[in-house]
C-alpha cells in the first residue's frame, strides 16, 4: 500500500501441495470480464486471484489457464473476487481496499512478485533496481524471467518496469499493451500513446 495505489494488494504463496491437489483438490473459478483495454479472463481460489489474462482468442486463454494449473478442477463462475480484480484494473482503489493474490511460483519469483509491488502507480522501476532491492544485484537477467513468468498481468505491476537505459523492453501480453496502462498510470491529462507520453518517474 502506499499513497498513490491505496489498495492493500498482496502474495500469498501458493504451496506445492496446493498446487499439486494433495489432500483436497485446487477447486478454481473462473471468467470472462469487460476492463480497460479489452476482456480479460480472471480466475481465483478460495484464497484470492490466481490467474489473469487478456481474454483474446489468439492467446487461447482457458487453455493457458488450465496448462498452468494441470491439476485443478475448473468452474466457469465469476465470483466477487473476480469483480474485484477488474476494479483494481480500472483503478477503482476506493471500491478495493484489498485483494489476496494466490500465486504459484519459486521462492525468487515471489520475492520479486511482492517487490513490483511497492512500486507505486504513476512510476517505474527497473530489472537492476528489482534485482539491487531484493539483495541480489547481479540477478537483473533472472529478475526479468521472473517479471516475465507473473501470472496475473497488471495486478502485480510488471509493466512498470523498464530497462536500465529507459527503453520499455518487452511485455508478455503485447507492448503496445504496456504504453497503454503506463499511459493510463501517468499523471497528468493530456497524454498520447506513445513511448514517449507517459513521462516516467523512476522509483
Amino acid at each position: 500500500m502506499n499513497e498513490m495505489n491505496p489498495c492493500k494488494v498482496w502474495v500469498e504463496p501458493m504451496t506445492r501441495e496446493e498446487f499439486m491437489g494433495k489432500g483436497k483438490p485446487l477447486t478454481i473459478n473462473y471468467s470472462i470480464q469487460n476492463a480497460p483495454f479489452g476482456r480479460v479472463l480472471v480466475a481465483s481460489t478460495h484464497k484470492g486471484i490466481c490467474f489473469l489474462m487478456p481474454a483474446a482468442m489468439k492467446w487461447e486463454p482457458v487453455k493457458t489457464l488450465k496448462r498452468h494449473f494441470p491439476r485443478a478442477r475448473f468452474r466457469c463462475r465469476a465470483v466477487s473476487l473476480h469483480r474485484k480484480a477488474v476494479l483494481l484494473l480500472r483503478q477503482r482503489y476506493d471500491k478495493v481496499p484489498s485483494l489476496c493474490l494466490h500465486l504459484y511460483g519459486t521462492p525468487f519469483q515471489v520475492e520479486v512478485w511482492r517487490d513490483l509491488l511497492t512500486v507505486p502507480v504513476g512510476m517505474v522501476t527497473t530489472y537492476q533496481n528489482i534485482a539491487s532491492r531484493i539483495g541480489r544485484p547481479k540477478s537483473a537477467r533472472p529478475v526479468g524471467q521472473a517479471v516475465g513468468a507473473n501470472p496475473v498481468m497488471s495486478l502485480v505491476p510488471c509493466h512498470r518496469v523498464v530497462r536500465t537505459n529507459g527503453t520499455l523492453g518487452g511485455y508478455r501480453w503485447d507492448v503496445s499493451r504496456k504504453i497503454k496502462l503506463l499511459n493510463q498510470e501517468a499523471r497528468g491529462t493530456h497524454k498520447k500513446q506513445g513511448h514517449h507520453s507517459w513521462e516516467p518517474t523512476l522509483f
